[in-house]
């Protein structure tokens, strides 16, 4: 049946696109219509005459019939509709009444915005807009298209069907503006503009953020607007820009001297030890690669020191205020609460031999340079960057690895952002 079918289909692109097929035989003229089928042909010649014989064998004791310039179905729970174009060819693509759309409800309704086209099947709806090309919408997806406005709103027409091989169960679907998300234990929301443009950036549902959780919501004067996700929240516009706020659980959260560990003596509940240093689970994952890649280029290096609780850090702070000061410790330590190595996604790494060990220097040693080179293919930043203490508080330390995820970690690689602050649109934090 299908195989057939689709000969059919071909045969009658191949007439619309102006090819002339021999006269009807007289066997399929005498052919027998239902009544809805002979109606619904009646009052649409444009169909030409018919190239099959009626069919009644088709689920749910629907019948069809295949005509010059398109095929007219019926089923006992539609009526009688016409399918035709690419939208019957998108719809064939499915396996016509036999996929998730079922028969048709309606005919196709050419007078949406655009120039574009909708016809109605028993399990959702086809789009064809010339610069999208012919898609379906269904479900919890095509649910709330509907509710930003469908093809009047800002996502405008669908441009690809669902795609449900997504990391935790999830699926997506492409418009002209943007993209609408569903994942089981989120629901669906569509993500666009550019709170969407920097959500993508940053990996879509791979990155820290995961899956979003709610619209955009928009208010304020000037306007602004925020959209929660997963693992955070982005808002638009800001003083900077475009701002990602992680939340503390998430591995992509920012701790400086304005943004403390949520609580403040928190300790992260997955800490796994990596070597004889404790990290949360998904970093000393990577950190074990990495050290292992290390080792394989010839540039072995050791993790010093990882995970500090409040209290740990709050001793290494005041044996540095009383050696140096408070102005010179804040450059050189965080006060406690407010150490990234609270994290749990936190390395200091030396060489082996203990070579300019927590030094500048370590720039130029092999590991360093494996460090500064190869880090972020595993997840990993330098954290304190050359020169940007304005922005972080902290001088140097080409030593102080951060995980914050592979794709994030290649992206901010890639565009050349040199700080968490700046690569998630924060206010610098260069004092408390």
């Amino acid at each position: 049946m299908k195989t057939k079918r689709l000969a059919l289909a071909a045969m009658a692109v191949f007439v619309m696109a102006g090819t002339a097929l021999a006269a009807p035989g007289a066997a399929a003229a005498a052919t027998p219509d239902n009544g809805s089928i002979a109606a619904k042909y009646a009052a649409n010649p444009h169909l030409g005459y018919a190239i099959t014989p009626l069919r009644c064998s088709l689920p749910q004791g629907g019948c069809y019939r295949a005509y010059r310039n398109g095929s007219i179905y019926w089923s006992a729970g539609t009526g009688a509709h016409i399918a035709t174009g690419a939208i019957a060819g998108r719809w064939a693509s499915f396996n016509w009444e036999r996929g998730f759309l079922g028969f048709p409800k309606t005919d196709e309704n050419c007078t949406l915005v655009n120039a574009g086209c909708v016809q109605t099947f028993q399990g959702g709806r086809i789009y064809w807009q010339p610069g999208a090309g012919a898609n379906p919408v269904a479900g919890g997806i095509g649910a709330t298209w509907d509710r930003t406005g469908a093809e009047r709103g800002p996502l405008g027409y669908p441009i690809s069907g669902e795609n449900c091989t997504l990391v935790n169960g999830g699926c997506v679907q492409k418009y002209q503006g943007g993209y609408v998300y569903w994942q089981p234990s989120t629901g669906s929301y569509p993500v666009h503009g550019g709170i969407g443009a920097k959500w993508v950036q940053m990996g879509y549902e791979r990155s820290p953020l995961a899956y979003p959780v709610s619209d955009e919501r928009c208010g304020g004067a000037p306007p602004s607007c925020v959209q929660y996700f997963q693992g955070g929240t982005i808002t638009w516009p800001t003083s900077a820009g475009v701002s990602v706020n992680p939340y503390p659980s998430s591995t992509g959260v920012v701790v400086n001297k304005r943004s403390p560990n949520a609580p403040i003596n928190q300790t992260p509940p997955d800490l796994v030890w990596a070597g004889s240093q404790l990290m949360r689970s998904e970093a000393a994952t990577h950190m074990a690669q990495l050290v292992s890649g290390a080792s394989a280029a010839g540039a072995p290096l050791t993790m010093v020191s990882g995970f500090r609780s409040y209290d740990t850090q709050a001793g290494l702070y005041n044996y540095y205020v009383s050696q140096y000061g408070r102005v010179v410790a804040d450059t050189i330590s965080a006060r406690p609460g407010f150490s990234e190595h609270q994290t749990g996604l936190v390395m200091d790494v030396g060489n082996p031999n203990g070579a300019c060990s927590l030094q500048a220097c370590f720039e130029n040693t092999p590991a360093g340079q494996f460090a500064r080179n190869h880090a972020w293919r595993y997840g990993f930043i330098i954290r304190y960057t050359w020169g940007n203490d304005w922005t972080t508080g902290y001088t140097y330390e080409p030593w102080h690895l951060r995980y914050i995820g592979v794709r994030t970690a290649t992206n901010m690689h890639n565009r050349g952002f040199q700080t968490l602050e700046q690569y998630f649109g924060l206010t610098p934090a260069p004092s408390y």
